[in-house]
Parts: C-alpha cells; structure tokens; sequence
C-alpha cells in the first residue's frame, strides 16, 4: 500500500499493518521531501546516528540493539502523531536490564540515555549508578531522604539501579521496601 501522508503511516502502525521501524522510515522520507530540515535538526539526527553506532560496536546484544532501534522508532511515531494531533502513547521508559556481570548492561543504559537526551526525551541525558546502600538509611526516615537525594540528582537522566532486586529482599525491619515506595510515589 502507498502511504501518501503521515497519517496514513501513523494509521497503519496503530491497525498494525506496519511495523514501528518500517513506518519511522516512512515519515523520515515524507520529512525529508515535504521540509528540509534546519541545521540543528540534522545535528541531533546526525548526533543519534553516532551514538547508535557506538551501540552497533558492542559486540553480540542483537536484541537489544533491535530493541534500541524499536524505542527509538516508538518515540519518533509518537512525536509524529502529536504533531498532526492524533492520540498518542504516554511514554514510560521504566526498563530492566538483566544479565551476568559485564554483559554491558550499565553501557546500554549510558547509550540510550545520549539518544534519549538527543531526542529531546530527557533534558540531560546523564546517568546516576547507584546501588541499595545508596538508597537504603540506617534508621527510620533515613531511607525516603537518601532516596529523594538520588532522585533528584537523577532528575533529566537515568537512574540506575544496580542489583536492584536486593531492594525487596530484606525482612520486616528492612528499609529497602520504604526506597521503592518512594521510589514509586
């Protein structure tokens, strides 16, 4: 089928006709013929080709570098269907990254928080690595605030958790569970 405007991309995806990727490819083409884009525009577009190269470097990870590319792809849509005022998606980047030691998962994390700043997702893009010792106090009402602090440093980037399950492992008298409330909150 021939999509002639990008609603009719944008239309396709939601019927499910066509995949995220397929149809990121479609509108940049639309975009590249209708307006040719400004200096600033081409320097991020420019800018996310890199960083995406930097994640084809890694070596293995084919799924999450498809994976990468999806997210990527679902954001551009989602700025395409807000700009012609169709309903879109609320973006939730909550993610989890799972593997043995080294396998790259803090690498991925800094990575798609360069394309997420590029993108406009995230004002600054950094990444802030802490661990349960970093959230969790040593005594009552301790932990919200250790928790808030690190929030706030994180805000505008990524907060990473390492060994986050280590949150909900405690017993009774364990604060790990008050981080993640308010955490969630």
């Amino acid at each position: 089928m021939a999509y002639i405007w990008p609603k009719d991309v944008l239309e396709a995806v939601e019927a499910g006709e066509l995949p995220p990727v397929e149809a990121f490819k479609l509108l940049r083409e639309m975009d590249s013929h209708a307006v040719t884009p400004g200096p600033e525009a081409a320097g991020a577009q420019q800018r996310i080709e890199e960083i995406l190269r930097e994640l084809d470097n890694l070596i293995g990870l084919d799924k999450v570098k498809k994976l990468v590319r999806e997210i990527y792809a679902f954001i551009e849509i989602q700025k395409y269907r807000q700009k012609e005022r169709l309903v879109t998606e609320p973006l939730v980047l909550h993610m989890i990254f799972k593997g043995n030691p080294g396998t790259g998962k803090t690498t991925v994390a800094r990575i798609m928080g360069k394309v997420f700043r590029e993108m406009g997702v995230l004002a600054r893009g950094h990444l802030i690595e802490v661990e349960r010792a970093d959230l969790v106090g040593e005594y009552i009402g301790h932990t919200a605030q250790k928790t808030r602090e690190q929030l706030k440093r994180a805000y505008g980037g990524i907060l990473f958790i390492d060994e986050a399950y280590s949150l909900a492992r405690g017993g009774e008298k364990d604060f790990g569970k008050e981080a993640i409330d308010c955490m969630v909150k």
